[in-house]
């Protein structure tokens, strides 16, 4: 059963949440004991994956500056994601929305997409996600994360953990969630599954090491679909280095 939790704040005021980002469950401790990927500069594995998430014991957990969530389809094949909820040497910006509009969620649902992953062309015309091409947020009006200080602070984990659980009590709920594919990930969670989704933000404007991850029409998001409400919910995420202005080849203008 889900841990009862007290109403979050309105996500967009974070400095009212920050008597909230005390660890609240054993599970989601700062383990930080697994390797930590590596991947600075690896190209998008563009996919979206359509599932549900699994709330236990062992999940969601924290692992240096990442929130890990199992996920499982309903044929009971289980993947995981690896998502930022702390600001480390370049600082995170995040919008979380409990009402998104946006023309991108009908698109999404007139895809009619399978469970599981679904790899995507980068390109405009699809359901492929680009934060600056199709306005999906005010970059300049997303918020930002505290730096990570304390081991135990959880930064955003709590307003994550509570979308997941949303969708988890829903049982109608349907779960996107937009990022790079790899299957290589067993060594680097308590999981030990190979299989899951991470760079779930956005993914161009970048510079330096990460600029080989540079493209269009490939961030990340979570977004979430409530169809007895009619409402969705969305996650979007950015580094304060990448750039909110991009060319052709989503590498920061001058």
């Amino acid at each position: 059963m889900p841990h009862k939790r007290k109403p979050l704040p309105h996500p967009q005021h974070p400095a009212k949440l920050q008597k909230l980002h005390g660890p609240k469950h054993t599970n989601r401790k700062n383990h930080g004991t697994v390797a930590q990927p590596t991947r600075a500069g690896d190209s998008v594995h563009y996919h979206v994956l359509k599932c549900r998430p699994v709330i236990n014991r062992n999940s969601p957990q924290i692992q240096h500056d990442h929130l890990q969530v199992l996920l499982e389809i309903d044929s009971g094949t289980r993947y995981w994601m690896t998502i930022n909820i702390r600001s480390g040497a370049d600082q995170v910006y995040y919008t979380v929305s409990e009402d998104y509009q946006h023309a991108i969620t009908q698109q999404i649902l007139a895809a009619d997409l399978p469970q599981g992953f679904t790899a995507l062309d980068k390109k405009s015309g699809g359901i492929s996600l680009d934060y600056i091409r199709q306005n999906l947020i005010d970059l300049k009006q997303m918020d930002e994360l505290q730096q990570a200080g304390d081991p135990q602070d959880e930064g955003i984990s709590d307003m994550l953990t509570t979308q997941l659980v949303n969708v988890m009590r829903a049982p109608d709920a349907k779960l996107f969630i937009f990022g790079s594919r790899f299957d290589d990930g067993a060594k680097y969670s308590t999981f030990d599954l190979p299989t899951g989704i991470h760079d779930i933000h956005m993914n161009q404007g970048s510079k330096g090491t990460h600029a080989n991850s540079n493209g269009i029409y490939q961030d990340g998001a979570l977004l979430a679909y409530y169809p007895s409400e009619s409402r969705w919910s969305a996650v979007f995420l950015k580094f304060a280095s990448q750039s909110e202005s991009t060319d052709d080849g989503g590498n920061a203008n001058p």
